[in-house]
């Protein structure tokens, strides 16, 4: 425990309470070795557990992040989760590219993974 938080708390409270089941499509990124062009490949879906925050930003905070875009919402995950940028998320018929990824941690042990969402459908 450090401060009062345990490295747990996020997936014994967070996730428990509030969690949701979302598909992550792995999105891999390569170059051609002739144009130099990236290439974008998706990866298999697979479910998730993570909490979600549509439209419900506060942007004096996003303002302070000097993002190059204004996020749909914000997926937090626990930090065993796999979740990259750039990973498309489903979730309520709508899909999100995962943008900016900021790991939170307590005392230097990680406890989520906190990703700015860019509403792609």
């Amino acid at each position: 425990m450090v401060g009062g938080i345990e490295t747990t708390d996020f997936t014994n409270f967070g996730l428990d309470d509030f969690g949701v089941t979302v598909s992550r499509t792995p999105i891999t990124k390569t170059l051609d070795n002739i144009t130099g062009r990236e290439i974008l490949t998706s990866g298999t879906p697979a479910n998730i557990t993570a909490t979600m925050a549509i439209g419900e930003l506060d942007f004096r905070q996003l303002e302070a992040l000097k993002l190059e875009f204004i996020p749909s919402g914000v997926i937090c995950v626990a930090q065993a989760t796999t979740l990259n940028e750039q990973d498309l998320v489903t979730y309520d018929s709508k899909t999100y590219e995962v943008k900016n990824i900021i790991e939170i941690d307590a005392g230097g042990t990680g406890i989520l993974k906190k990703g700015y969402l860019l509403l792609k459908s």
